[in-house]
């Protein structure tokens, strides 16, 4: 019943963050809560299969459980682990990584290695978007309203400056500083602006996507270049590419390569940073991965074609896959911040006769429940 108090054993946390009790087997859901927990909770929601409720006390808390440095911590959505410890947040990531693609991947022991942890667990986030109207805020935990800040802690100190000037909201704002500390504040713009990776100065487009953990972006790019490396292939194909941030970075170690991505402003932008860091033979297109690629893939030798495939929170579109079932490249790197759709496309392609050779998540999201992957397949 709606409104009902009980105690639960926590037996597990799924992705996303929630815990998982059971009364006689019906499932509840329960946020903040670690699993070995015994806690007290508020019934909110019932569904046919499950409930979701409140967490209103620990009664036996976890050995891992951390002290939350937010004091909008249970209020805010944006961050749902800082009652964790950070080394038990990678370890809880991993277990949910394997389960995905047992569950979803079909595959019983998937080759996952260790979440790589970010250096900074706290003050990471390059950018971040608030609402209103009116005070900036964040929305609440079942989105029904918005809650005011005047600090993120998972944002940067440059963001945070910025919050503590007098702001006004209509709909929403966007807040993003670069790795000089320079700071903008937006609703929308076609500003170009530099961002430092791996030494280099990056032309991004203000409003194109860009990672928010400029210190995770790094080492995973530092994987993705010893990955091609070893590969041996010649070409790399860079596709959903944004503003060619791997096929920029891992260029010089290619003969040719290629970039897809829709955004036209973000293909200006690789085009001119290909330019300036000297590349000379490469083809930045302007256009649907799920179009493009195809035609793409015909240019090139495929038992010497590396291809990136990087594509938005909702995985490939079908025609992408069916590309890769006729036209077979020789590696893929597929980056993913959503491992279930990960794990969905990579069934598909484990169909088509590719193999999984590993699965390396990185830990861009500290102190939330999601986590970025990388993982490596290789033609049969």
């Amino acid at each position: 019943m709606v409104g009902q108090h009980l105690e639960l054993d926590i037996t597990d946390v799924a992705f996303g963050g929630d815990g998982i009790g059971r009364v006689e087997n019906f499932v509840v859901f329960v946020p903040f809560v670690l699993e070995g927990e015994r806690v007290e909770v508020q019934i909110v929601e019932i569904k046919r299969r499950y409930a979701t409720a409140d967490l209103v006390r620990v009664i036996s808390p976890s050995p891992h459980r951390a002290e939350p440095v937010c004091a909008y911590y249970r209020q805010c959505a944006g961050c749902q682990y800082q009652h964790v410890e950070y080394l038990h947040q990678l370890q809880l990531k991993h277990k949910q990584i394997c389960d995905i693609f047992q569950r979803i991947g079909g595959i019983p022991n998937p080759p996952i290695g260790p979440v790589v942890g970010s250096p900074k667990q706290y003050g990471y986030r390059n950018k971040i978007v608030v609402h209103g109207p009116g005070q900036p805020g964040f929305w609440t935990m079942r989105g029904r309203a918005v809650i005011p800040i005047e600090r993120c802690v998972i944002a940067r100190d440059e963001i945070n400056a910025k919050l503590a000037e007098p702001l006004a909201v209509g709909k929403h704002l966007t807040i993003r500083c670069n790795s000089a500390g320079d700071t903008w504040v937006f609703t929308e713009s076609e500003e170009v602006i530099e961002e430092m990776v791996r030494g280099k100065a990056l032309r991004v487009p203000l409003g194109s996507f860009f990672q928010v953990n400029r210190e995770v972006i790094e080492l995973a790019l530092e994987y993705a270049r010893a990955v091609f490396a070893a590969s041996r292939c010649s070409t790399l194909v860079d596709a959903y590419c944004g503003v060619g941030l791997f096929a920029l970075m891992l260029g010089d170690l290619a003969k040719h390569v290629y970039g897809i991505e829709e955004d036209a402003t973000a293909i200006q932008a690789a085009n001119e940073n290909a330019a300036r860091f000297g590349l000379t033979r490469y083809d930045f297109y302007a256009g649907k991965t799920e179009r493009l690629l195809f035609y793409t893939l015909r240019q090139c030798n495929l038992d010497e074609t590396c291809l990136i495939l990087d594509p938005p929170r909702s995985g490939c579109g079908k025609p992408v896959l069916k590309t890769l079932r006729t036209l077979i490249p020789r590696k893929i790197i597929y980056v993913s911040c959503a491992p279930p759709m990960l794990a969905r496309d990579i069934k598909e392609l484990l169909a088509s006769g590719y193999r999984l050779e590993r699965v390396t998540p990185f830990d861009m999201f500290p102190q939330t429940a999601h986590c970025e992957a990388v993982a490596e397949l290789h033609s049969a």
